[in-house]
């Protein structure tokens, strides 16, 4: 009788093979970066900072900037839309556009993207061993600057980093990229813990001092070794801008298909390390759109009573983390109790947890009336 089931040995290891397999369950939780697709903004979408301001997140989550020295420059970033121009997929991107232009880029300046990785999950990398393991790093990249541009990814723990560079071929174009970089056998490895584990630099300018010296090993890091390679230099002129999209890491030499998760998804693996009590599409700001909805409330209608709320956040933190207040009304005291035409002067944050944080009014009382006061908690690397 003829055999009409196929096992495993009939199976030879070469007709397995990654891209038969991308569409598969087997590969599922393969991207180690969080809204590496750019659709989660809670902190806004648009946001201009200059060269003494702008370390920092802004509307993407998960993602800042780095930079050092500038002078001159003054830059706008945002979550691009893009539904039917964009990479197939891919409706949002981290844009940032050049406002006003750096002079002269000095020896000693920079801008750079950058997303932080958490130690935690980064343990099946077994980096400081003979078997750490070769990632590949995967993303769709637009400029009006076709140039060669330097990436590096940095261990925090072991202070060690090692880079590489592709190229914009066309300007303002959707160019997708790969970069694979070997696993890291020496040093000291990446902490089993809640703390930064990788760090991911895309350069936009650098000077001499960050590109003068190979990095494409491992090896101490020092800042001349930070962004070898790179020509370009997005801030030379007003209107240059840079845009990216679909940031996959995994395991492996060769890039798959990115992987997709839903908003809730994504959005609650952003709130680990930032939630807000405002509703998604609304800033954080005092008074912003002058709204109640979302905000801790207290009906002390009845009394007179000390304000005392528990924030419970969404999803546990990964750390401690830093609590702001915000008020509810346009012409509010920041970061108070308001009520319909009055203000607190006493609200705080009374105790923080990875889970809670309990807002009160440091024991002073307030008029019988509702009050409510907004806040967001950050826990970022």
């Amino acid at each position: 009788m003829a055999r009409t089931t196929i096992r495993t040995e009939d199976i030879t290891a070469s007709e397995v093979t990654t891209a038969k397999m991308a569409d598969s369950a087997f590969l599922a939780n393969r991207n180690v970066v969080i809204n590496g697709d750019m659709q989660i903004a809670q902190r806004g979408t648009s946001v201009q900072k200059q060269y003494d301001t702008s370390n920092g997140y802004y509307t993407c989550d998960r993602v800042r900037t780095s930079q050092s020295a500038l002078d001159n420059a003054v830059w706008t970033m945002t979550q691009d839309s893009h539904l039917l121009t964009g990479p197939t997929g891919f409706p949002n991107s981290w844009k940032i556009t050049v406002d006003t232009a750096e002079t002269a880029l000095a020896t000693d300046e920079h801008i750079a993207f950058q997303m932080n990785l958490e130690a935690a999950n980064l343990q099946n990398l077994a980096y400081g061993t003979s078997a750490a393991r070769t990632i590949t790093i995967s993303f769709w990249v637009k400029s009006d600057v076709a140039a060669t541009y330097a990436m590096s990814i940095y261990a925090s723990d072991a202070d060690r980093n090692m880079g590489g560079t592709y190229t914009i071929n066309g300007a303002d174009t959707w160019e997708y990229k790969t970069i694979t970089f070997v696993g890291d056998t020496a040093g000291t490895g990446i902490n089993n813990d809640t703390g930064r584990g990788l760090t991911l630099y895309w350069y936009l300018s650098a000077g001499t001092d960050r590109t003068s010296v190979d990095n494409t090993s491992w090896a101490a890091y020092s800042t001349t070794r930070a962004a070898f390679g790179q020509t370009a230099n997005i801030l030379a002129t007003a209107t240059d801008y840079w845009q990216i999209t679909g940031v996959q890491l995994e395991i492996g030499t060769t890039a798959t298909p990115f992987e997709h998760k839903s908003f809730g998804q994504e959005l609650a693996a952003c709130q680990r390390y930032y939630n807000k009590t405002f509703a998604y599409a609304t800033a954080p700001a005092n008074g912003a759109g002058h709204t109640w909805t979302g905000a801790l409330l207290w009906d002390t209608r009845v009394t007179t009573l000390s304000p005392s709320v528990n924030w419970q956040y969404p999803v546990a933190m990964r750390a401690l983390p830093t609590v702001t207040l915000y008020n509810t009304r346009a012409s509010g005291t920041a970061g108070q109790w308001t009520t319909g035409g009055s203000d607190g002067a006493n609200a705080r944050a009374l105790t923080t947890s990875e889970t809670t944080a309990a807002i009160d009014n440091t024991g002073t009382t307030l008029g019988a009336a509702s009050w409510g006061i907004h806040a967001t908690a950050e826990s970022e690397l």
